[in-house]
């Protein structure tokens, strides 16, 4: 592998990692890819391994697709855990297994289309890479996890009426305090008398 090659190699599969670890797995998850032909991706993975092979990038293409896999394995298992406010949020789904080991396995073919795509055909990478590409490509299509209220939102009106409610629930909050101290004291008071 020419010193060049290699480097330049190396560059577009960090760039396509960095991309990966950037993306959001909830947006990954929007769509399901359908899962590989297994006779026709262990075809394009023999092309892309022999291509690699050749010029010495063996050992890059084996890192590229474990790279890929960790990245997105860690996604997920960070994800995973979702605490709320009262609670985890068991209604939330990463998606089915198969969904999952679809989108591991486009990954892991996008990784390594980065790094052999100037030795292998263009109708090969495209093959490779496209569908990865074409679900990191949903990116903020996913709802909100925590959705939060922009500020531009909240006019004079809305801090006014949210200021009112905070009142009138301290208000009534301390009206039954006071309330049940009258209550237990009238209550002890009877008590006493009672037992005179």
């Amino acid at each position: 592998m020419t010193e060049q090659a290699g480097s330049i190699a190396r560059e577009r599969l960090e760039a396509f990692l960095q991309k990966l670890e950037r993306t959001n797995v909830d947006d990954l998850i929007v769509i399901a890819l359908p899962a590989p032909d297994r006779r026709q991706r262990a075809d394009q993975l023999a092309a892309a391994t022999l291509a690699a092979s050749r010029t010495g990038r063996d050992a890059l293409l084996n890192e590229a697709r474990l790279r890929a896999r960790e990245l997105l394995v860690a996604g997920f298992a960070r994800r995973a855990y979702d605490p709320t406010w009262f609670g985890l949020n068991w209604g939330r789904s990463l998606g089915r297994s198969a969904d999952r080991a679809a989108l591991l396995a486009a990954a892991e073919d996008a990784a390594a289309a980065a790094v052999v795509e100037d030795l292998i055909d263009v109708a090969l990478v495209d093959d490779l890479e496209s569908p990865f590409m074409s679900v990191a490509g949903m990116r903020g299509s996913a709802p909100a996890v925590n959705p939060m209220l922009a500020r531009s939102r909240i006019g004079v009106g809305g801090r006014l009426a949210l200021l009112v409610v905070i009142a009138l629930t301290f208000t009534w909050g301390l009206a039954g305090e006071l309330l049940q101290i009258l209550i237990a004291a009238i209550k002890s008071r009877a008590d006493g008398i009672i037992d005179f």
